[in-house]
């Protein structure tokens, strides 16, 4: 256990709020300091300003550790690996109308508020795809674990990845709210239905189900083998 760790331990119960609320905080603490640094920073305001002069953009939202070659990669953290700039993606997309050719999602929706961020992010999507251009969005499949869930069959447990539960998560109504909530950090579960709704809702006419490996279009075809069993996976596009 790291010293900071150790603090954290000691700190959090002398509290006057839980854990979840010390992250939360933690948090959009940390995502105002990521805004401030775009406004300040000449740097970052460099960085934003030779990319709003370029086309057919390729850009990689909530990249994480996953940051991509060739690709923007946009995240909140300012630590992330192959960062074009930080960025709270919750508060717009820094790219003009048309600009980008390609966007990828990889399980970062599901950390987006459901009834305003979402639509919000979904509407900046559409307004900065170039016409033809296409997102590709990868979620938890909240119908295959529930149905899994419901069925009790060891081989659709086992083809998400878990033949058997862990121990700190012992049952499998245990199992489902960590995939649904993970700690607090995830805001909504999805299905096919829901996510085309919500994309449909933010002026996309064209949206598919897809697989893990199977796209339209190849280029944006990058998803990260450990989700491929337990996924959603959709495109659409404008």
């Amino acid at each position: 256990m790291t010293i900071k760790q150790r603090f954290g331990k000691w700190l959090i119960p002398k509290l006057p709020f839980n854990r979840r609320t010390f992250d939360i905080i933690r948090f959009e603490l940390h995502a105002a300091v990521t805004t401030l640094l775009n406004i300040v920073s000449i740097r970052i305001r460099r960085r934003r300003s030779i990319l709003s002069k370029q086309e057919h953009l390729n850009i990689n939202l909530g990249s994480a550790a996953a940051g991509l070659s060739d690709w923007v990669n946009i995240d909140v953290s300012r630590q992330c690996r192959g960062l074009a700039f930080p960025y709270d993606i919750r508060r717009g997309l820094p790219f003009q109308d048309g600009q980008v050719a390609r966007i990828f999602a990889e399980h970062i929706i599901e950390h987006v508020e459901f009834r305003e961020d979402l639509p919000r992010l979904m509407r900046e999507c559409r307004r900065v795809l170039e016409v033809g251009g296409r997102l590709r969005i990868i979620v938890p499949d909240g119908e295959r674990w529930l149905h899994a869930y419901v069925t009790g069959d060891p081989q659709e447990w086992n083809d998400l990845g878990f033949p058997k539960l862990p121990s700190d998560m012992p049952t499998a109504m245990a199992m489902i709210n960590h995939v649904f909530h993970q700690g607090g950090e995830h805001y909504f579960a999805y299905d096919y239905a829901t996510l085309k709704w919500v994309l449909e809702s933010a002026g996309f006419t064209t949206v598919a189900k897809m697989a893990y490996g199977v796209s339209q279009d190849q280029r944006i075809c990058l998803d990260q083998v450990v989700h491929a069993k337990y996924s959603l996976y959709i495109e659409a596009q404008k």
